[in-house]
């Protein structure tokens, strides 16, 4: 294939978007970082803990397996596909899903809730996060409401003063105790009658069913209580996906939408667009993921293949579902040349006397997609190119071996 004539005198003014795109790649094209062409992950890393599969005692409920393992009913219902119920487990195990991406913009010290998770995360200067689930408001009048807030005051055994809602009309002042909603533990917020509180109702957490507030198992409860000093932030979020990007590859989770907000594939989208992973986004199959809101934490590009060529030193390479990637560092090491051609959104890849031109994706158009899908594209500060295509287009002989996940090149 001839490469197209003339592309360096024509006239082009490029969007604003496209053309701060532009600029990044010319930045690395021009030696603007010494790992121009490698994956970049996020600066630091928000993968904690990993999934566990645990043995369930006969008799067992999977409320009592969600609390002995400090995780909610709901959230193990989803997990596993089975039905939310207090009625003994007949599995004889379950995923407890521990893998979890906390969220961005963290503070040092510090909570973020978030109302679709049903939990929050705990920040603590110089240690891991902690999640602990929690019930959230119901949908309607009584759901929780987003924003930012501080912690304004700590309270052990608490008063609840009925708001009129309760019905308990003059006598609304109801002491500690185990009549008391609030149970043992009270942490007030920066507006009116909004906490986290303790409960005595247990079973109800990991749910969207109280008047407002975030309710935690009473031992966890104790725990945060002691953890947690005043005057620390406190953001409540709604976020129903959350994506990381990590050495070893692109990681998802979706939740559910307990207010019916509705927009996820697009919130989903934007944060694909927003760690400059629009490329690989239009290559992934998502539906599954957001229908199932199981709360796992799937990883979705993985960085684990490699490329060998000759007996050469192992090259990396990534890998969407059963298809192959290589980063522009990867075919220069392969001696393959590329030639970008950006106006025209075209790259010509050559070795020898073969070579062919590949479009290639600047732009974040939802749906703009080529045939085929065969098309490179830009992404976390390198150009990315379909592998098995390209070699074969080009006649470069190869083998995949799936069992190490490597690509055998005869170059």
């Amino acid at each position: 294939m001839k490469h197209p004539s003339g592309f360096k005198r024509k006239q082009w003014r490029a969007r604003p978007r496209l053309a701060a795109l532009l600029c990044c790649f010319l930045f690395f094209l021009c030696g603007g970082s010494s790992s121009a062409q490698d994956w970049q992950a996020e600066n630091s890393s928000r993968l904690i803990g990993q999934d566990q599969t645990i043995s369930v005692m006969s008799g067992q409920s999977l409320y009592e397996v969600a609390r002995a393992h400090g995780y909610s009913l709901e959230l193990l219902a989803y997990a596993n596909n089975l039905p939310i119920s207090l009625a003994p487990v007949r599995q004889k195990s379950v995923v407890i899903p521990s893998r979890r991406i906390f969220p961005s913009g963290a503070p040092e010290n510090g909570i973020i809730v978030n109302l679709p998770e049903r939990g929050f995360y705990l920040f603590r200067k110089g240690e891991t996060p902690r999640f602990f689930p929690v019930a959230v408001g119901q949908p309607g009048r009584f759901q929780t409401p987003e924003g930012q807030y501080v912690v304004r005051e700590k309270v052990v055994n608490p008063e609840w003063v009925a708001p009129e809602w309760a019905g308990l009309g003059e006598d609304n002042v109801v002491p500690a105790g185990p009549n008391n909603p609030l149970g043992d533990r009270w942490i007030g917020l920066s507006s009116a009658g909004l906490g986290m509180h303790s409960t005595n109702n247990p079973s109800s957490i990991g749910s969207a069913s109280s008047h407002g507030c975030m309710r935690m198992y009473p031992e966890v409860a104790r725990t945060v209580f002691d953890l947690v000093e005043t005057g620390w932030p406190v953001g409540i979020r709604y976020e129903t996906s959350r994506v990381a990007v990590e050495k070893d590859g692109v990681y998802v989770v979706c939740f559910t939408d307990p207010y019916n907000k509705g927009g996820g594939q697009e919130r989903l989208a934007a944060q694909f667009q927003e760690l400059d992973l629009t490329g690989f986004y239009h290559l992934l199959d998502l539906s599954d993921l957001l229908e199932s809101k199981d709360g796992k934490t799937r990883r979705v590009v993985e960085l684990d293949a490699q490329v060998v060529a000759d007996g050469k030193p192992a090259l990396p390479a990534a890998r969407v579902g059963k298809r192959v990637f290589v980063s522009g560092k990867t075919l220069e090491s392969l001696g393959i040349q590329q030639s970008f051609d950006l106006p025209n959104q075209t790259v010509l890849l050559k070795k020898g006397e073969l070579e062919m031109v590949m479009p290639l994706r600047l732009t974040d158009k939802k749906g703009d997609k080529l045939p085929n899908k065969t098309w490179g594209f830009l992404s976390r500060g390198a150009a990315w190119f379909p592998a098995k295509e390209l070699l074969q287009t080009m006649a470069i002989p190869y083998k995949w071996e799936g069992s190490s996940k490597t690509l055998l090149v005869q170059i």
